[in-house]
């Protein structure tokens, strides 16, 4: 009995050494470990500021005292960092991405030709947050409501196709019936708000609340904007609560309903952080579980709350969920949609 009970205790030891050796190993890769994660926009707008505050306080949260560099990587609407992260970064874990997140559905929502890259095989980390976008027009424009710009035409700025203030605009004249004639080639919201501050355009779409009130919430409180519309699955308090209406009251046919929908529904994700395919399962699970982390973290909550930006988090695997639907959506609906952004006058 004796034996039998001795032989019980040390099988009963051998499991747990067994998973604190595998969990040491997945650890070991980050003991000293340099991380780079690179933000796919300029230095100065809402993705800029989430990613250099995450990259702050992330390290605390992955074992062996990882250090973290950031770097920016803009063009293309995010396309341009997320190929350089499928093709060149190295896919041990090291490197993580913050990127657009019409990056990721470029392939069935944008050009696939100028895809080269495999939205559905990258290692999904999480979304800091989803984010509802806004219509700007300059307040002594003539078009005082969405309303208006049915009939009176607008000239907007905007990006390059995939990034939100070229696709919003172009989605808002296709689906919705807005008088917008868009300007492309301004690179950067920053650059965006410039332009309207000195009367090169009048306005634009694809603005997150968010960034607005960290970034520009001069535009409001002085006056030289108002916002006329929000896009998002769902309607946001701040922006319910200052009397702008949602895009859904202003659309009323079935089929663009759903293509504004399959759009508004990549916003869910809209801070998404990635990694390259191939990362070693037990590597991108502590990735993810400090990014989790992360979004709980004191700190960063702090710095987001002094930023004004929200937190809405989204874990790694629902983003990778999420990402799988758009995918499987209707083709006829994905049609519409991709039609629908990729249009101008």
């Amino acid at each position: 009995m004796k034996t039998a009970t001795l032989f019980a205790a040390a099988a009963a030891m051998v499991l747990p050494i067994s998973a604190t050796t595998g969990t040491a190993s997945a650890d070991d890769f980050f003991v000293g470990k340099q991380l780079t994660l690179t933000i796919a926009s300029r230095p100065g707008g809402g993705f800029n500021a989430y990613g250099r505050s995450l990259a702050k306080h992330i390290v605390k949260h992955i074992p062996g005292g990882a250090s973290i560099i950031v770097k920016n990587m803009p063009g293309a609407g995010g396309r341009k960092a997320t190929a350089w992260l499928d093709k060149i970064a190295p896919k041990d874990g090291s490197n993580m991405l913050g990127t657009m997140p019409g990056s990721l559905v470029e392939p069935i929502l944008g050009d696939p030709k100028r895809v080269k890259y495999k939205p559905l095989d990258f290692s999904y980390i999480g979304s800091a947050s989803g984010f509802t976008t806004l219509c700007l027009v300059r307040s002594d424009h003539a078009v005082k409501s969405f309303k208006d710009m049915m009939k009176t035409q607008v000239i907007f700025g905007g990006d390059q196709i995939g990034s939100t203030t070229h696709d919003h605009a172009n989605m808002m004249r296709n689906l919705v019936g807005a008088n917008i004639k868009l300007v492309k080639g301004y690179s950067g919201t920053k650059n965006l708000v410039l332009a309207i501050q000195q009367k090169e355009i009048d306005g634009f779409c694809g603005y997150a609340w968010a960034s607005l009130m960290s970034r520009a919430s001069h535009l409001v409180e002085k006056n030289i904007v108002r916002l006329v519309v929000q896009f998002g699955l769902d309607p946001h308090p701040e922006a319910t609560k200052a009397g702008i209406p949602q895009v859904w009251q202003f659309v009323k046919d079935p089929k663009k309903i759903a293509a504004l929908k399959l759009l508004a529904s990549t916003q869910v994700f809209g801070r998404p952080y990635i990694a390259p395919a191939g990362v070693p399962k037990a590597r991108l699970e502590i990735l993810r579980a400090a990014f989790d982390a992360t979004m709980k973290d004191p700190g960063f909550l702090k710095d987001m709350k002094k930023s004004r930006l929200s937190v809405q988090p989204t874990s790694g695997a629902k983003v990778q969920q999420l990402i799988r639907d758009i995918y499987l959506s209707d083709p006829a609906t994905q049609k519409l949609a991709r039609a629908a952004i990729s249009k101008s006058k």
